[in-house]
C-alpha cells in the first residue's frame, strides 16, 4: 500500500489528533514539572526517593527495574544540576504546546517548522540511545516520535494538496 493511500485512510486523520494530542500532554507536563522544580527543588530529589523506597522493597524483575531506573535518574539529577533540567522541561514544554496549537488549527506554514523541531528532538533522542542503548523509555519515545513525525508529514501533504484544489 503506497503511503498515499495509507494518508487517505480513515484511521489517518485519528492517529494523527492522537499523536498531536499526545504531544500536547507532553508538552503540558514538562511545563507543569519545570514550574514544580523552580517553586520546590527539592520536589525531585524527595519524590524520586519516595519512588525508590516503595518499589526496592518489592520483590519481583518490574520492580527492581523500576526501582534501579529511579535510582539511576536520581543520580543524574544531582549530578547535572537542577538549572538545566527546569530551562530544559519549560522550553521543551512550550516549544512543543505551540507547535501542538498551530497544528491542530491546522497552520500550513508551521508544518515544515513542527517537522524541523521533531526532527531535531528526535536526533536527540537517537544520540542519548546511542550512548545509553538499554533504555527502553527513550525507545518507546523514539518510536513515538517517529509515528508522530510521520502524521505530521502526512497531514502537511494533504493541507498542500487541498490548497492546491480549485475551488468550486
Amino acid at each position: 500500500m503506497a503511503i498515499y493511500s495509507l494518508r487517505h485512510a480513515p484511521w489517518f486523520e485519528n492517529a494523527y489528533r492522537l499523536g498531536i494530542a499526545v504531544k500536547g500532554f507532553d508538552g503540558l507536563m514538562e511545563v507543569f514539572a519545570g514550574i514544580a522544580l523552580l517553586v520546590a527543588p527539592g520536589l525531585v530529589h524527595t519524590t524520586l526517593s519516595a519512588i525508590f523506597r516503595a518499589t526496592h522493597l518489592h520483590d519481583g524483575h518490574t520492580a527492581q527495574f523500576i526501582a534501579s531506573y529511579v535510582a539511576r535518574l536520581d543520580a543524574e539529577a544531582a549530578k547535572n544540576g537542577i538549572t538545566f533540567l527546569i530551562v530544559f522541561l519549560i522550553g521543551h514544554g512550550v516549544v512543543k504546546l505551540v507547535l501542538v496549537y498551530c497544528l491542530l488549527r491546522r497552520i500550513v506554514w508551521a508544518y515544515p517548522y513542527a517537522l524541523a523541531v521533531l526532527g531535531f528532538f528526535l536526533l536527540y533522542q537517537l544520540y542519548v540511545l546511542v550512548l545509553d542503548p538499554l533504555s527502553p523509555g527513550m525507545w518507546l519515545f523514539t518510536l513515538l516520535d517517529t509515528l508522530i513525525i510521520w502524521l505530521v508529514w502526512g497531514e502537511w501533504q494533504d493541507l498542500r494538496e487541498n490548497s492546491r484544489e480549485p475551488v468550486q
